[in-house]
């Protein structure tokens, strides 16, 4: 008898142990993500086999950071809710692993840096729905060109000023953090502003509000300023786009430079 009820007992926890391990897995129970695809301002995207870049970023559905994976293998994540990024140029775009909710990814204080992110996507388990992630260009570039063919020997140095309305932008919900600010960069000259060229990478404005003004200083050798220009009017800015200004730096008694010629991703803007 004492034997049937060790056994009976032994019988019982073994199917306590059991249920409890089944219920364990199936709470940990991996799903993979078989079916997923990247594109780049929406064309297909994907690195080339060998590369280390890891383009992909989950973060848990509360907006905890994650993982970071790369787009050649499938994976595999824990049943649950997750949300996706992707960038071509991770390193430059998540540097750091911060909560969804606070990313924001700050406008670049030299001007020269894209910023290249798509949407985020909600993505759960049992992850059988193709999930594509577009990568598009939150930045555009706006291209100073000179057209003078006279120099003009009395300065060394041209700074341009670019004044943004968009600081920073929101990845959660893809917005853009309204705040004035100012970008700038010297080049030195030995042509007296012949030949001038310089680009300047800034968020893109969706709206006249949010158009870029320019102002720039010419500068003696020892950065001593010469004379300030403004060029006239309110600039747009289109995401993965490019603002072209032909203009001349040179004109005499011509502190607003009026005289010039836009043209937007080849096309002559008419003013």
């Amino acid at each position: 008898m004492k034997n049937i009820k060790k056994l009976i007992l032994g019988v019982g926890v073994f199917l306590f142990i059991m249920t409890s391990c089944s219920s364990d897995e199936m709470k940990y129970e991996p799903s993979v993500v078989r079916d997923y695809a990247l594109q780049l301002n929406g064309n297909p995207w994907n690195i080339n086999v060998g590369i280390s870049t890891r383009p992909i970023f989950i973060y848990k559905d509360n907006g905890d950071y994650f993982g970071n994976y790369s787009s050649l293998y499938r994976f595999a994540l824990e049943k649950g809710s997750y949300k996706f990024i992707a960038s071509d140029i991770p390193v430059e775009m998540v540097p750091l692993p911060v909560n969804l909710n606070d990313f924001v990814v700050p406008q670049s204080v030299n001007a020269d840096q894209k910023v290249n992110l798509s949407a985020v996507v909600p993505y759960g388990t049992p992850f059988e729905e193709k999930l594509t992630m577009n990568i598009l260009t939150r930045t555009g570039t706006l291209r100073l060109k000179s057209k003078d063919i006279v120099a003009d020997p009395g300065y060394a140095v041209i700074k341009t000023t670019v004044s943004v309305k968009r600081n920073g932008y929101k990845v959660s919900d893809e917005t853009f953090v309204k705040g004035d600010m100012t970008v700038s960069r010297s080049k030195k000259t030995t042509t007296g502003g012949i030949n001038y060229l310089d680009d300047f990478i800034v968020f893109q404005t969706d709206e006249a509000a949010n158009n870029v003004t320019i102002r720039i200083e010419f500068m003696t050798a020892d950065l001593v300023v010469v004379k300030t220009k403004e060029i006239e009017g309110s600039f747009p800015i289109l995401g993965n786009g490019v603002t072209n200004i032909d203009f001349n730096l040179n004109d005499p008694d011509t502190p607003i430079i009026k005289d010039y010629v836009v043209t937007i991703n080849g096309v002559v803007q008419t003013r």
